[in-house]
């Protein structure tokens, strides 16, 4: 496994962890919101299994491509933020 790929699962195993440790911790309308997002999804497949064929592609490839997008951008932020926290730490005089 090359170092890119190393970091790369390193930082997912992290996010993912992160993200099921808040999930843990939501508050009700947090809560509520999951849900709602769930439910709304399955609507959704339900409405795009109506489409004709070329229609449910388009659909679907948007989906699939902007959730690849954010997922990126995730990755992008968590080690942004830990740059920033190393710097911070530097200014402090901590590091």
């Amino acid at each position: 496994m090359e170092k890119n790929e190393i970091f790369e699962t390193a930082i997912r195993e992290l996010t993912e962890a992160a993200i099921s440790k808040r999930k843990e911790t939501l508050d009700d309308s947090e809560q509520q919101l999951y849900a709602e997002v769930m439910a709304l999804s399955s609507q959704a497949r339900e409405i795009v299994k109506t489409l004709p064929a070329d229609q449910q592609k388009i659909l679907t490839d948007y989906f699939e491509k902007t959730n690849l997008i954010a997922d990126h951008e995730c990755q992008h932020l968590y080690v942004q933020g830990a740059k920033d926290c190393v710097e911070l730490l530097k200014e402090l005089g901590a590091l």
